[in-house]
């Protein structure tokens, strides 16, 4: 059944044309619409693909309806059904649906959009806590903090609470890219006590997995002391961890950290530390040596010790697995999950095997399309069919409000991992 809650200008996704059962075809098709058309909405987008999921696909029996704000919690998926079963939530408005599907497709100007015109025009989107969750979650990957307070200081008034910190919401660092196997992330702007956010997701890889990632510097625009510091906090973590992780384009930030250490104490122990841990990356031992001495003599302390960046490794063929209370264990995804068939929903599946217990973490994934959100309950009903527990754990609201779209159910997510 069609949801009530309807926005003319965001019912943007025509309905997908009919097909042969033999001949499934699980991505949404976008058209224009023709005058005096009625455009479909998400749902039925959405419907109309579960509608042509082949029948022996397991499925999730209903346990109550879904909710965006369930508190999530382990639970054990039932039997299996006949079919796929689509069980929508009653909190999910057709702006929500609607930007989650644009968003799903790489729209991400269009979604941000539909949502902000939404909750000014629109008194069930504007009451929907999910509906402003998305907004602030697209406001915070455009780094658009100016933006992201008006609005927070707008849900203040809706709803009589606080609204989310810039901070809270995880996901990925905004500024950066997330990199998977041989990519790339940028940082940028000034390095500030705030660009401590770009570098999470720097971590995420020094403490993962071991995928091989490129640290792009050719973007930063200058620094100061708390800046400095903390990208030379990380860099010399990932050091000493031996990340597979290369710097390139550092010629503009290292002639400005050169320029500044001339003007000694003044320039600040940010800058100073920088530029000897860039050195370090670099392999030059001699240079390293004359900056250390310099170093000792204006701050009268010892410098960092001279340990060399391991060359770039491959990445590291088998997955770090994290123990977890419970007997519970968490494999990561990260980047952008596409496709029919993506390989995250197969290593999932192979994860599970040898476990009953399972956490999934999304805190890294800037974005799942509409197919794979489909390959993704799928799975979710073949482990249920094993009598396996899942948790999805760090899905930021708009990969949520998709998931909740197409069938996953609101008690499997949680907040974080623990």
């Amino acid at each position: 059944m069609l949801h009530d809650c309807s926005i003319k200008h965001m019912a943007l996704f025509s309905k997908p044309p009919a097909k042969k059962p033999s001949a499934p075809k699980p991505a949404a098709k976008v058209r224009p619409v023709a005058p005096g058309e009625r455009a479909p909405s998400a749902r039925d987008v959405v419907s109309g693909a579960a509608a042509r999921q082949a029948p022996s696909t397991p499925s999730v029996p209903a346990a109550g309806e879904s909710t965006p704000g369930n508190k999530g919690q382990v639970i054990e998926l039932g039997k299996p059904k006949p079919a796929i079963e689509i069980e929508y939530s009653s909190a999910l408005c057709a702006a929500v649906e609607n930007a989650a599907l644009m968003f799903a497709s790489a729209q991400v100007r269009p979604a941000r959009q539909t949502l902000e015109e939404a909750i000014a025009q629109d008194a069930e989107a504007k009451a929907s806590s999910l509906a402003w969750l998305c907004l602030f979650d697209l406001l915070r990957r455009a780094n658009d903090r100016s933006a992201f307070d008006k609005a927070a200081l707008q849900y203040v008034v809706q709803f009589e609470r606080s609204a989310p910190g810039w901070e809270e919401l995880g996901g990925p660092a905004p500024g950066a890219r997330s990199a998977g196997a041989g990519g790339t992330m940028a940082v940028t702007g000034k390095l500030t006590a705030m660009s401590a956010l770009q570098f999470e997701a720097l971590k995420r890889v020094v403490h993962g997995d071991g995928t091989q990632v490129k640290l792009d510097l050719g973007a930063i625009e200058g620094f100061d002391d708390d800046g400095a510091k903390a990208l030379a906090s990380t860099l010399a973590d990932a050091r000493r961890r031996g990340a597979a992780l290369e710097i390139i384009r550092p010629e503009s930030l290292r002639r400005s950290l050169e320029t500044a250490v001339n003007e000694g104490r003044n320039a600040g122990e940010g800058a100073w530390l920088l530029l000897l841990e860039m050195l370090q990356w670099t392999g030059e031992q001699a240079a390293f040596d004359d900056r250390a001495v310099e170093y000792a003599v204006t701050f009268e302390m010892s410098p960092p010790s001279w340990e060399p960046a391991a060359p770039t490794r491959t990445p590291a063929a088998a997955r770090k697995v994290k123990p977890r209370s419970g007997d519970a264990e968490l494999i990561a995804w990260s980047d952008a999950v596409t496709g029919a068939n993506p390989s995250q929903v197969t290593e999932l599946l192979e994860f599970a095997q040898t476990r009953s217990n399972v956490v999934l973490d999304m805190t890294s994934v800037e974005r799942v399309d509409f197919a794979s959100a489909g390959a993704l309950v799928n799975a979710i009903h073949r482990l249920g069919h094993q009598h396996k527990t899942l948790q999805i754990a760090g899905a930021t609201p708009i990969v949520r409000a998709l998931l909740l779209l197409v069938g996953v159910p609101g008690e499997l997510f949680i907040r974080k991992p623990a």
